[in-house]
């Protein structure tokens, strides 16, 4: 019996071109990939996602060197020092086929607008003090009963807590925010609004948020939108099973 050729198949095609080429074309990739690595520099640095942070901040921040290899630059240092702006939750970086450098920016968003007295700060949902940019107005609810400073330090007291979670209820529905202007927390009442028409004292308390808000939505509907708002003082949503409420 004759023995096969050595790479040839059973069918008599011979692989070992094949298997030489793509050994060849990898090689040219590797090389090539090596090639770039070594002289690619950095020619322009884009960023993007930024809102409340002017880009010469970013740029001043950043101190990105140009004309040197990606391979040359400490791009943690970068991130470090650009996460130290208030705004900024994170920043990532690409290196663009095209030589450029892509800085992607995720700034913290306002849930509120903490005032103290003339002082007013922004707050994000971690509880991050952030200063107010002019030109870069955000429409929050207005929040009494927090320090607006100092900025170094995160809001975790439980009243945060709990006004944070009456705050992300605001925002997840449009009815919820159209209807709810200034919020004061309140050791005795807990979580207080106003509401935008006619300011109407709104207690909501302490937890539950959900539910009371389902409840003001429902009282709204049934009662205010026939009978008007006009001779209510307050609505207390505080108890299980009804809402009492106060005339003028």
């Amino acid at each position: 019996m004759n023995k096969e050729n050595i790479g040839t198949a059973s069918g008599g095609f011979n692989v070992l071109p094949w298997i030489t080429g793509a050994l060849l074309v990898l090689g040219v990739a590797v090389l090539a990939g090596l090639y770039w690595n070594r002289n690619v520099v950095i020619q322009q640095v884009r960023y993007t996602g930024h809102n409340f942070t002017a880009e010469q901040q970013l740029v001043s921040s950043a101190d990105v060197p140009t004309g040197i290899s990606p391979d040359s630059v400490d791009f943690m240092s970068i991130i470090n020092r650009l996460e130290t702006i208030p705004h900024i939750k994170q920043a990532a970086i690409n290196v663009e086929p095209s030589r450029d450098l892509t800085i992607e920016i995720t700034e913290r968003q306002p849930i509120a607008i903490l005032a103290n007295g003339n002082s007013r700060i922004y707050v994000d949902q971690d509880g991050i003090r952030l200063p107010i940019k002019l030109g870069r107005k955000v429409d929050v609810p207005i929040v009494y009963g927090f320090k607006t400073g100092p900025m170094s330090d995160t809001l975790q007291s439980e009243a945060w807590q709990q006004t944070q979670s009456f705050l992300m209820e605001v925002n997840s529905s449009s009815f919820n925010h159209a209807t709810i202007s200034e919020i004061a927390w309140t050791q005795s009442e807990g979580l207080v609004a106003l509401s935008h028409e006619n300011g109407v004292k709104l207690v909501f308390g302490k937890g539950e948020f959900s539910k009371k808000f389902r409840n003001w939505k429902a009282f709204y509907s049934e009662v205010i939108s026939t009978k008007g708002i006009k001779k209510l003082r307050s609505v207390d949503l505080r108890f299980e099973g009804q809402i009492v409420t106060r005339e003028s």
